[in-house]
């Protein structure tokens, strides 16, 4: 008989429950075995990415309440379940999926914490290319949203197109390391992305789990706007914002840049603005084409941007030059609907 493989199982039941799921292969194995002890992954199985309160989970485990938490906190600093903030009594507890927070992300939020994430990084750089290729770029539409760039924006912006103003909504900011960049860091150093790497920014919930597990640093309101400015100034793409957790993306290492560049997928739905250009001021210094993400931005007697692939995040627009390009709204027939199965799940 077969000796039973607990992490295969816990895979399998990971991608029975989650959207979005993470790669059957074996660099996503080694990170659940690295991230969980046998015993936890077991626990994991009867938990489920569903959950519980802890009374509930305590009932149907049968392991004592106090007992259970202690397990469950531990794992949680691990980065593989997630336990309600302030939830001090009876907070509800799961595992946690693929993302925003999920398995693809929490193992190296914090920087290397634990022994085994150097190996754990390493892997999880195999991951991000295994997760464009054999799920995000599979779902069948584009789902990450582009979020211009707050100092960019045109005057007829609204309120819910601008991430700082959702921002001034929150209540817990923090900052954690980039997985996709850290682990590429680590994985092939002298070859690695030269961009900073403590770029993702949370709110809400997630900010306060992040802190309390040692996977971010709090930081204020102020700070979250400084790092956004920061980010833009380093040609990174602000992404996402699902559940309080918003990417700030290159295209070295981001899988969903993976997944346009090398697959040809679209995965990111594009900001409803994008760039126009004063013809009487453009220089044709190329600067815009050189930064662009997606290469939507060629540069002759004039820059020209193709609107069928800019993604609109304003990148171009912050770096130019002789201040020769401006957001400017999409005509609506242009425009991409987030799904909204995506769409609930946003700030």
């Amino acid at each position: 008989m077969a000796e039973r493989d607990i992490y295969q199982e816990l895979l399998d039941m990971i991608n029975r429950e989650d959207v979005v799921g993470l790669p059957d292969t074996p660099s996503m194995l080694k990170v659940l075995q690295l991230q969980l002890t046998p015993e936890e992954a077991e626990l994991a199985l009867k938990i489920g990415l569903a959950g519980g309160t802890l009374e509930e989970l305590s009932a149907k485990l049968g392991i004592e309440k106090e007992t259970l938490f202690k397990k469950l906190w531990t794992m949680a600093d691990k980065g593989t379940v997630w336990i309600d903030p302030g939830g001090v009594n009876n907070p509800n507890c799961r595992v946690l999926g693929a993302a925003a927070p999920g398995l693809s992300e929490t193992g190296i939020w914090g920087n290397i914490r634990f022994p085994y994430d150097v190996e754990l990084a390493k892997n999880m750089h195999q991951v991000m290319w295994e997760w464009a290729r054999d799920k995000l770029c599979t779902l069948g539409f584009p789902f990450a949203p582009v979020w211009a760039h707050p100092w960019a924006l045109p005057d007829d912006a609204k309120p819910e197109e601008n991430l700082a103003e959702f921002l001034k909504s929150q209540e817990h900011f923090s900052v954690s390391f980039c997985p996709c960049r850290l682990s590429h860091w680590i994985a092939d150093p002298g070859n690695h992305c030269e961009h900073i790497p403590e770029t993702c920014l949370h709110t809400g919930d997630t900010s306060r789990w992040c802190v309390e597990h040692g996977q971010g640093r709090e930081i204020t309101y102020e700070d979250a706007l400084e790092l956004l400015r920061k980010t833009n100034a380093d040609g990174l793409v602000h992404t996402i914002n699902i559940n309080g957790f918003i990417c700030n993306c290159c295209d070295d290492c981001c899988p969903l840049f993976m997944g346009f560049h090398k697959l040809n997928v679209k995965t990111m739905v594009p900001s409803p603005f994008i760039p126009k250009i004063d013809e009487d001021t453009c220089i044709a210094c190329g600067d815009c084409a050189d930064l662009c993400p997606v290469k939507a931005v060629k540069v002759e007697k004039i820059a020209t941007v193709d609107g069928d692939i800019c993604i609109g995040c304003g990148v171009c627009v912050t770096h130019c030059p002789s201040e020769s390009m401006a957001l400017v709204r999409r005509p609506d027939s242009e425009v991409t609907q987030i799904p909204d199965d995506v769409k609930q799940h946003m700030g």
